[in-house]
């Protein structure tokens, strides 16, 4: 590891806006305790360097907005710039995905953000997919009732396999845009766009976007 990484994890396990599993399992109120106040919360998931959490949060002051990724030296970059820019309503949780509904309570969720996440498109690699079934039920526990996911992606075969996957369950599909920009107005958290997804925009790729929730059950 390089000497600028390891300054890196030694200054991220200073930062305030920034948590581990280990944090969130020795208390289950460490989102209310940070904050102060029970305000709607999103999480990001797969946030990388926190390019879509910092938008989210500056878009609503009102909400508490927690990235989520297991690599630290890509939340160090957004923990920092949330703190350079004051963004009070923004923190990042360094967890693996797979952990989610330890570190978050039942039924604690608006909203669940994944733009661009891994197509991983062999079929030996889709148990790993972030919208892979054991993954929606760690979702759909941690969800509020009319709690929505959305999905970004370039990948065509992604979302056919999340729809695919949505059958089984009591699901709701509350919009399905096959070509994001291509369809106006374009809901401005949607159109937040990423250092990645500028990206695709320039190689030409169309943008998919999903959003979907679950129904009760009695």
């Amino acid at each position: 590891m390089t000497r600028k990484k390891l300054e890196r994890f030694a200054e991220l396990k200073e930062l305030p806006n920034v948590f581990d599993r280990e944090q969130a399992l020795s208390d289950e109120d460490w989102i209310w305790n940070h904050f102060g106040d029970r305000l709607p919360l999103t999480l990001e998931l797969g946030c990388g360097r926190g390019e879509y959490t910092i938008g989210l949060a500056r878009h609503d002051s009102g909400r508490i907005v927690i990235g989520v990724d297991r690599k630290g030296a890509r939340l160090w970059k957004g923990a920092r710039r949330a703190m350079e820019e004051g963004i009070h309503n923004a923190a990042f949780l360094r967890s693996n995905i797979e952990d989610l509904v330890e570190c978050i309570g039942v039924g604690q969720v608006e909203e669940i953000w994944i733009p661009f996440p891994d197509p991983l498109p062999k079929r030996r690699q889709a148990k790993h997919r972030l919208i892979s079934r054991p993954f929606l039920d760690s979702y759909r526990a941690i969800l509020k009732v009319g709690g929505r996911i959305h999905l970004k992606t370039d990948e065509a075969g992604l979302v056919n396999y999340v729809l695919g996957l949505l059958q089984d369950y009591p699901a709701f599909i509350h919009q399905n845009l096959w070509d994001l920009y291509g369809a106006e107005p374009v809901d401005p958290l949607v159109a937040i766009k990423t250092t990645f997804e500028l990206r695709h925009l320039e190689a030409g790729k169309t943008i998919k976007y999903l959003c979907f929730g679950f129904e009760e059950t009695s």
